[in-house]
């Protein structure tokens, strides 16, 4: 049985790219067959032994505040931390320390991945690591970035989106276990990003590790994989 550690969602954002067709709701909201995109990564974190949430919002932070309720989710924990102005992914994670465990279990509010969070959590304290990302494997990692690792699973190469050519590799999966200690040592100021500016600086450190996990991955951060995960849980019946 593992403690009962925190789960962070980051589920602040203004999801630009997917607001030519989910324009009336936070991202993480959208959709899927009747089901907030939420809800089913929540059910599927459920189905793993989680049960203590936080959904750090912002954007639109009502539709998440008033779906969320003890009365719909009586089995689970579910707290907000709120950001008056856009903090960032970074931003978002300090503005929540309050709430933290060590470890905090760091997820994406538009990402699905069907982790292996027992193994992950295991692997993370056992490297005494301050961050251990799930990685997942494709073909073009253009669109997300790439993380390159040492035979112990140490990451050794953190370049965001924009800054690697498209080829296979490995790429954050957007399922982190961080420690409370790395939370506290966040920057006071106002917006940053978790992904830019604190993990690709934690590489030196010999503290951030990797795993790759086998998935199904989703990110329905655009029109085209909203539409291929509706398909999916379609067909699949998640």
């Amino acid at each position: 049985m593992k403690p009962d550690f925190q789960t962070f969602i980051l589920a602040g954002g203004l999801g630009t790219r997917l607001s030519r067709v989910v324009s009336d709701r936070p991202k993480p909201m959208a959709d899927v067959l009747g089901i907030p995109f939420l809800e089913i990564l929540v059910r599927l974190l459920e189905g793993k032994g989680v049960r203590k949430f936080v959904m750090l919002v912002g954007y639109k932070a009502h539709a998440i505040d008033k779906y969320f309720t003890p009365s719909r989710f009586p089995d689970l924990e579910i707290k907000f931390s709120s950001e008056v102005e856009p903090l960032g992914t970074g931003g978002a994670v300090k503005n929540a320390l309050r709430f933290a465990t060590d470890p905090t279990l760091l997820v994406n509010g538009d990402t699905y991945l069907d982790a292996d969070i027992d193994r992950l959590y295991d692997f993370h304290l056992s490297k005494k690591a301050d961050a251990t990302i799930s990685l997942y494997r494709v073909s073009d990692v253009s669109r997300y970035g790439s993380i390159n690792l040492d035979q112990n699973g140490m990451v050794t190469l953190f370049k965001e989106k924009g800054e690697i050519s498209g080829k296979p590799g490995l790429i954050n999966a957007g399922v982190t276990f961080i420690s409370s200690s790395l939370i506290g040592q966040l920057p006071e100021r106002k917006s940053f990003s978790m992904e830019s500016e604190v993990f690709p600086d934690l590489v030196n450190s010999g503290k951030m590790f990797g795993l790759e996990q086998k998935g199904p991955f989703f990110d329905i951060g655009t029109p085209d994989s909203y539409f291929e995960f509706q398909e999916f849980v379609r067909t699949k019946s998640i």
